[in-house]
């Protein structure tokens, strides 16, 4: 049971991490909708807001403008023949870690905390450092969580492992969320 947990993408059917990736996708965009949080780039969002179909292409932009810079990665430094199909399905997987660590959202607290550093009032804000503080470490679980999965479903769709498929995804990962930014503002 660990062993699924810790790499899913050796057990789980393509077509079962497809499903399960857009049941996320969806839920996530209206959540995102529903509480006014808007993606800015690969892994960040702020309070913009916008229409239900806004939130969804932004989700959607971000899965795959990530999966073609990994596919690409994987079809220039991979020996096998990986398939655009394996390696979106595994990445949209992979971002469930993601999506989970914004219900932290729904708590009315954090909130008017995290809005209060949308809107620059750190002074107000650091009354609440305690909240921060639990805040913080959750949100630094599930992000260290959403990697690690990022770079097993990447590993495992292009078959590009220890040294040589960390520093691809790592690079991936720096040129997907740099640019997912132009890209998100243009939404």
């Amino acid at each position: 049971m660990i062993e699924k947990l810790k790499n899913p993408f050796r057990y789980l059917p393509l077509r079962q991490a497809l499903c399960w990736g857009i049941a996320a996708l969806i839920l996530i965009s209206v959540f995102c909708w529903q509480t006014g949080l808007r993606m800015t780039s690969l892994t960040q969002i702020n309070y913009a807001g916008g229409a239900l179909w806004k939130a969804t292409l932004q989700q959607i932009v971000v899965w795959l403008f990530f999966s073609v810079v990994l596919y690409v990665a994987g079809l220039l430094l991979s020996r096998s023949k990986p398939r655009f199909w394996d390696v979106a399905a595994y990445n949209l997987f992979a971002r469930i870690p993601f999506s989970l660590s914004l219900l932290i959202y729904t708590i009315p607290t954090v909130r008017s905390v995290m809005g209060l550093a949308m809107d620059g009032n750190i002074a107000r804000m650091m009354e609440h450092m305690n909240l921060l503080t639990i805040v913080g470490v959750v949100s630094l679980l599930f992000v260290v969580w959403y990697f690690y999965w990022s770079y097993k479903a990447f590993a495992e769709a292009t078959n590009l492992k220890n040294t040589k498929g960390v520093v691809t995804f790592v690079v991936c990962f720096v040129i997907t969320y740099v640019s997912s930014a132009f890209l998100l503002n243009l939404i």
